[in-house]
């Protein structure tokens, strides 16, 4: 059967596509058997998990009007104040809800809440960084986020810094909706809904809010001069606000208790001999010596990936085979929420530990993949077509080389020594480092 020319140059456009999407599909269907399998290799449950395992089984037994009590009760002991807050109701209702769904009620509920939260953290990120980066950057992106030590060990766990991750993750996307289309206004209620809710997840949530925020209001002062959207974003995200707060004062009968038990965590971990100034404390570049150690192919990347960003014009040396960014915007996003978590958690005091910069951990990922594609696009300039497809060979088993790098760290120094945390001075200390 003769096949016309047409569909044949049709095939032949399209499969290169085709392949990308296989072998995205791929990774994270790797990603995911990753976080699965490792689900089962926890003997000891960490102080925080059994926090947040108690909160929830309150809630199961007694429903919603169990968080006054567990409120009260946090508030009256201050040997409560080193853990948790039950008002991190975002990520309590979510145990509490796997509880009834699977029968249990353990410490395998929230663990399964934070497994099911870092498979989509994958699935986005490769979204991604196919909508707003091109094919490549999304594949490298998503390698990075399926090996990272601290994705994996967060995945394995019942805390709530997965789907943490995700929702900041959620919100840099959404960003990066609103900067292309800055009209549509259905955006803008999706980015203060995810906004509310990471907020009543999680106090340091104030952080991915704020920094989204500060790039929306640039852009909408500087390029689209609208100040009345200005002026709609800034109520809409004093009425989200208004709403954590409502939410908290109707669950805990009252606004005061709930900002009490905040106020006891802040000042339990700047507490002198307290357990974050033992282990998550240290001179400002220990944190990025830690991000090296447990990654130093995405560190290094994604360093160049910052550069990258910063540039007033993306690389564009290799259009013919990886195609073009499509939006550089994203990638200075992506750069500002990374570098402000980083700083925050290198600079302010006792919080170096891998669990806080969980929601820049994909926008961190997109930078690595950046900058690997940013390096193949300098080189592609100088080699001829086959040495670069040999050269891209190379780069994909440097990439696996990697991979399986970061996978053994994660095995040897979280999984086989029972880590209890990603705090700065553990991991060093299990590395020798």
């Amino acid at each position: 059967m003769n096949v016309p020319p047409s569909t044949i140059e049709s095939a032949a456009r399209t499969s290169p596509a085709a392949l990308m999407r296989v072998a995205l599909l791929g990774l994270i269907a790797i990603g995911v058997v990753l976080r699965v399998v490792n689900l089962d290799g926890v003997d000891s449950r960490s102080p925080d998990e059994r926090a947040y395992t108690r909160y929830a089984r309150g809630i199961v037994d007694q429903g919603p009007g169990a968080i006054p009590a567990l409120v009260a009760q946090f508030e009256r002991d201050p040997g409560n104040w080193a853990y948790p807050p039950p008002t991190r109701i975002g990520y309590v209702w979510l145990v509490a809800a796997a509880m009834k769904v699977g029968g249990v009620r353990d410490e395998s509920a929230g663990a399964a809440v934070s497994c099911l939260f870092s498979c989509l953290s994958l699935a986005l990120v490769a979204w991604f960084g196919w909508r707003f980066f091109n094919p490549w950057i999304a594949l490298f992106a998503t390698a990075f986020l399926a090996f990272s030590v601290g994705e994996l060990g967060m995945a394995q766990r019942a805390w709530l810094d997965a789907p943490l991750g995700f929702l900041g993750l959620l919100l840099a996307y959404l960003t990066c909706e609103i900067t292309r289309s800055p009209r549509r206004v259905l955006l803008y209620a999706a980015w203060l809904a995810v906004g509310a809710y990471s907020l009543l997840t999680k106090e340091s949530a104030v952080l991915s809010c704020g920094l989204c925020a500060l790039w929306l209001l640039g852009m909408l002062v500087v390029r689209e001069r609208s100040w009345k959207t200005v002026a709609l974003l800034i109520l809409g995200g004093l009425a989200s606000l208004a709403a954590t707060l409502l939410v908290w004062g109707l669950l805990a009968h009252g606004i005061a208790p709930s900002l009490s038990a905040l106020k006891h965590v802040l000042s339990g971990r700047s507490a002198a001999g307290s357990y974050p100034e033992r282990y998550c404390s240290g001179p400002w570049f220990q944190f990025f010596y830690l991000l090296w150690i447990v990654g130093p192919a995405t560190a290094a990347f994604a360093l160049l990936g910052t550069v990258a960003a910063a540039l007033p014009h993306p690389p564009s040396g290799c259009r013919e085979a990886v195609g073009q960014i499509a939006d550089p915007r994203a990638a200075q996003v992506a750069a500002l929420v990374a570098l402000g978590f980083c700083a925050f958690a290198a600079f302010v005091p006792n919080f170096q530990y891998l669990r806080i910069v969980s929601p820049a951990d994909g926008c961190y990922c997109l930078l690595a993949g950046l900058g690997l594609w940013s390096l193949l696009s300098l080189v592609r300039r100088v080699l001829p077509v086959a040495d670069y497809r040999a050269l891209l060979v190379l780069v994909v088993a440097g990439t696996v080389v990697a991979a399986a790098r970061d996978y053994r760290t994660f095995r040897s120094i979280v999984v086989n020594t029972g880590m209890q945390d990603l705090a700065v001075r553990m991991i060093r200390g299990a590395m020798q480092r």
